[in-house]
């Protein structure tokens, strides 16, 4: 086998390598909020995101149901449904790896903690989104950069969501999950805007 080749087969492995050792580094850090600063930069960051012009004029919005110190999404859907928004959120299918749609009335009270301990739809009043778009939606993940690139946390389960709905895609994140670069494969789906604590911008490409 040539050195090229034996180059191009190492280097999808070489990436996700260096993918695992980014989440890993970013997770750590995260873990480590304090509760009260966790919720303070949250605050700061439903604000800009329901600043924003687009959010103003947004029917439907989903959020992801927030987990293990992510950006607090709880009260930005009490908010968003207190106001009058259509607001949806995710259904995780594991075993096909994809993520269905659900809207939702009442927070939390239409939810319950599925097996992974994430809060999703109970089952008597899932309201399945069948459309192809959706104004806003909130994209989680572990590490970010200026071109809009996104690290998730390794299923693709956004990506191809991403893929299949037409819509803004917003990524909300605590300020050190920015980096200068995040390492990309072609099915990895760019974000619009990204918002944290200190800055939001729109993607440079």
């Amino acid at each position: 086998m040539s050195t090229k080749r034996q180059y191009m087969r190492k280097k999808p492995l070489l990436k996700h390598v260096l993918k695992e050792n980014i989440r890993k580094r970013i997770k750590k850090i995260r873990n480590l909020l304090k509760p009260l600063v966790l919720r303070y930069k949250s605050r700061i960051i439903m604000n800009k995101l329901f600043s924003l012009p687009g959010f103003k004029k947004a029917k439907k919005v989903m959020f992801y149901v927030s987990f293990n110190n992510e950006v607090n999404t709880y009260s930005m859907i009490k908010r968003a449904l207190k106001i009058g928004k259509q607001v949806y959120v995710p259904i995780t299918d594991f075993k096909n790896r994809k993520l269905s749609i659900s809207r939702i009335r009442v927070f939390p009270d239409d939810l319950e903690r599925s097996k992974y301990g994430i809060l999703e739809p109970k089952k008597g009043k899932r309201e399945i989104f069948k459309g192809n778009k959706i104004d806003i939606i909130i994209v989680p993940g572990v590490g970010f950069d200026c071109e809009g690139n996104r690290l998730g946390y390794g299923g693709g389960f956004y990506d191809r969501l991403l893929q299949r709905v037409k819509t803004v895609k917003v990524g909300i994140a605590f300020d050190f999950q920015v980096l200068r670069s995040i390492p990309i494969n072609k099915n990895d789906q760019k974000l619009d805007i990204i918002i944290t604590e200190k800055k939001t911008f729109k993607s440079c490409v």
